[in-house]
């Protein structure tokens, strides 16, 4: 499950061929974990905003944020009270990577998984508000997952669900359509182990990012 982020400066407004209305600024980190601020992409007014949402979705009546799931599998949303009509309050992460811990036969390694050259892409998520007082609150999230394709199946059960770029404002307003099946990205990814610094959030530095073997290609 996705649970770490890579996060790195990105021309949204190039990145997603559209307008972006900036209410706060990108938040960037080599090692993004949960219970965190994040940005998220919104559509308000058929305009995309990027925002700020804590990665940890919580719901009103949820009194421990500790509990706050991150994320959320995409084929049972329906099946969970948490998420009862999570799909009509979308967002998207950009990022330009993310970690999975890879089982082996008496340890977890970890890998980063990117896109070639190390592009950004999309996360899908949810988003919901949480009330902190009478007039104050903010915004939370979880990313969607779905079931690990041919190629990422080899490092992790699941994979974030990953929406194309042009589809970004079609996606975040297309509120109608709740089988997300046909709109998650079939890209292709690169993938290389990293050093245990990522283990610890609090490594923060590049070099939490820096392969320590071979890349590799998933196609």
């Amino acid at each position: 499950m996705t649970g770490r982020l890579i996060i790195t400066p990105c021309n949204l407004d190039s990145f997603l061929h559209s307008a972006v209305q900036i209410n706060d600024a990108l938040i960037t980190s080599y090692n993004m974990a949960p219970r965190n601020f994040v940005s998220i992409l919104r559509l308000k007014d058929d305009r995309l905003t990027l925002d700020k949402g804590y990665w940890g979705y919580s719901p009103t009546w949820l009194k421990v944020l500790e509990h706050a799931p991150y994320a959320a599998r995409v084929e049972s949303l329906h099946e969970k009270p948490m998420f009862k009509n999570a799909l009509s309050q979308r967002c998207l992460i950009p990022c330009s990577g993310y970690y999975e811990w890879m089982q082996f036969s008496r340890q977890k390694r970890a890998f980063a998984v990117r896109r070639p050259d190390n592009r950004a892409f999309l996360i899908a998520g949810i988003w919901t508000r949480y009330p902190t007082s009478e007039h104050t609150f903010y915004d939370t999230f979880a990313l969607l997952t779905t079931p690990s394709n041919d190629a990422l199946i080899r490092i992790s059960e699941r994979m974030p669900v990953i929406i194309e770029p042009d589809d970004a404002s079609h996606w975040l307003g297309n509120l109608s359509n709740t089988d997300l099946t046909n709109t998650i990205a079939n890209d292709h990814f690169d993938c290389y182990p990293v050093s245990t610094l990522v283990n610890n959030p609090s490594n923060q530095s590049r070099a939490v990012t820096e392969p320590i073997g071979q890349r590799f290609r998933f196609q």
